[in-house]
Order: C-alpha cells, then sequence, then structure tokens
C-alpha cells in the first residue's frame, strides 16, 4: 500500500510516498480503506522540527477486524482521529475507540475533515460557552476553527462578530455572522459593531488576546486555540480539540454537518501522489476551506522510490 512519509527536517519538500505491507488489526483494532483525509495548518511548522507522518483526519471503511471489537464489522464507514498520525495512508489500522460510524448523508471529503479543525472550533464554544442575547467576538472567523465556532455561536443564540478580510463578508453573513474586517482600528470597529462583548474566541493568535481583554472580556469568557503562551501569561484558557468532547461531541458535529446545518468548506482534494503540492497549497494559504487527500486515487501510482514520481523521496 502507499503511505505518506516524513523523516528529516525539510519542510514541504520532505514528504514523500513509502509503499508498506498492508497493516494487520490487533485487538481492539480495525484496518480502514480511506478514502479521504484533511490537511491541518498544525502540521506545518513541525515539519520544520521534528520528523513524524502528517496526517490525523480520515474517513473511510472497515475492511478488517481485529480480536474484541465490538460495535464496529468489516463494511462500516466511519471517521476518525489516527492518534499516531499516520492517517495519510490507503490503509490503517486504527484503535475502534478512535472512531465514530459516519452518518450516510455527510459526504466524504468533509467526515475526513472533522476530528481536529472544526473539533477545536466546538472546544472553543464549549470554553466560552455562549448564551442566547450575549456577543461573541471570534478572530479568524472564516477560518477552519473560527468558521465552525461561529457557526456553532449562532445556533446558541449570540449574536457572533466575525474578525476577517473583506473577501469573506458574504459569506459569513450568508451564516447569520457579521463581518468586521481585521486589522488596524479593529476595537473600534467591534465597539460600532456592539454595545458589549460577552466572549471571545482566538482563532489567529498575535495579539487578539490583548485585544479582548481590553474590550473588557471577563478572563473566563476568554479563549484561545492557538496562543497558548498568551493564555497561560493572561489567565485565560486555552481548549480545543481535546477539549470538545470526544467521540459523542464528534458525532454531534457529524449530525450537523450531514443534516446541512454546519457547512464544512472544501477548497480542494488531491490524490496521494500530490502530496506535496496539497501541503503547498495549505500553506499558501490562499484557499477558503478544508484541503483533502485521496488516498485510493493513488492505487497502483508510484511511490517515493519510483524515478519521476513528483514527490520523490530527498
Amino acid at each position: 500500500m502507499k503511505v505518506v512519509r516524513y523523516d528529516r527536517f525539510a519542510g514541504i519538500d520532505g514528504i514523500y510516498l513509502a509503499g508498506l505491507p498492508e497493516p494487520v488489526p490487533g485487538p481492539g483494532e480495525v484496518v480502514v480503506r480511506v478514502e479521504a483525509g484533511a490537511l491541518n495548518p498544525g502540521a506545518l511548522p513541525a515539519l520544520h522540527g521534528s520528523s513524524y507522518t502528517p496526517g490525523r483526519d480520515l474517513a473511510g471503511v472497515i475492511v478488517a477486524a481485529g480480536a474484541d471489537v465490538h460495535g464496529f464489522a468489516a463494511g462500516d464507514a466511519v471517521l476518525g482521529r489516527l492518534q499516531s498520525w499516520d492517517a495519510h495512508a490507503q490503509l490503517v489500522a486504527i484503535p475502534v475507540t478512535q472512531l465514530i460510524s459516519k452518518p450516510a448523508a455527510l459526504p466524504w471529503d468533509v467526515a475526513g475533515s472533522l476530528a481536529t479543525t472544526p473539533m477545536a472550533g466546538l472546544g472553543a464554544i464549549r470554553a466560552v460557552e455562549p448564551r442566547p442575547g450575549e456577543t461573541v467576538v471570534i478572530s479568524g472567523a472564516s477560518g477552519g476553527v473560527g468558521f465552525t465556532a461561529a457557526q456553532l455561536a449562532v445556533r446558541a443564540g449570540a449574536t457572533v462578530i466575525g474578525l476577517t478580510s473583506a473577501a469573506h463578508f458574504d459569506l459569513l453573513r450568508r451564516h447569520g455572522i457579521e463581518p468586521v474586517r481585521y486589522g488596524d482600528g479593529e476595537h473600534e470597529r467591534i465597539r460600532t459593531a456592539a454595545d458589549r462583548v460577552d466572549a471571545f474566541i482566538d482563532a489567529v493568535g498575535g495579539g487578539y488576546l490583548d485585544l479582548a481583554l481590553d474590550l473588557g472580556v471577563p478572563k473566563d469568557r476568554i479563549d484561545t486555540v492557538v496562543d497558548y503562551r498568551g493564555a497561560k501569561e493572561k489567565g485565560v484558557k486555552a481548549l480545543g480539540t481535546t477539549d470538545a468532547g470526544g467521540n459523542p461531541a464528534l458525532a454531534d458535529l457529524a449530525a450537523l454537518a450531514a443534516a446541512g446545518d454546519l457547512h464544512i468548506p472544501i477548497a480542494a482534494a488531491y490524490p496521494l501522489t500530490a502530496v506535496q503540492d496539497a501541503y503547498r497549497a495549505l500553506a499558501d494559504r490562499k484557499l477558503h476551506g478544508r484541503i483533502v487527500l485521496h488516498p485510493q486515487d493513488a492505487a497502483g501510482g508510484l511511490t517515493g522510490e519510483d524515478a519521476g514520481v513528483e514527490c520523490q523521496r530527498p
């Protein structure tokens, strides 16, 4: 089978494909034929300072089950988040505790994009607990974390102010979010849009915790999913993916997305053989929405050890 590998500090150029034996499920594990798996921005900095196989989100079909597996069987459609980071592969052995059933109406690309970034948005919402009639400000409101959090805050009955660029104003308005242009003067623009701010979610970093405090938001109603050092220094929250509520919460997100009540935009999809192109598109940050890999598109293709492959091993 084909699998993405990264084992030297070379950034995106160090990503390559390898051929490995098909995995065998251990006790409590299943093997999933991966149909889609999202790339997440948090993997980009790590490509310059660690040696690991990027990729955790996946959605696919179970093809084999090990001993002591209950509730899942071959042929089941599933989605989840692989703790060992080996999800960019055609076949993955994964504990069933890291999976949930995929709703039939949920597209593969969305299913393979839910478990990390949208879950961070849910974790942030649960950290600040928006209530009906309150006002919530979200930085990076058109990004993967912020857009999910903003939609969930609207569903909770809050007025949501989303800091973003003018290019995304229409998108936010279509989902009941009041857009405010980010950058110099945003404090005044927020004050013009709202008399008070009750909660603040930071999905960008770079000083937004100070803005939240300047706006008078209580520390226990401020959450960041990126600025962990700032959160510790200022005494605010830094809760995200792992604090969202695990598999039951992921199932809630999947149900909302399947019903059309949560929009997870998909920007582009790539086969494994173009994994470097996929990560360059992620780093370029010009696309709005999730970037996913389609591992089965690489069936029978070249690996990183073969001559002429686009992402040949360095």
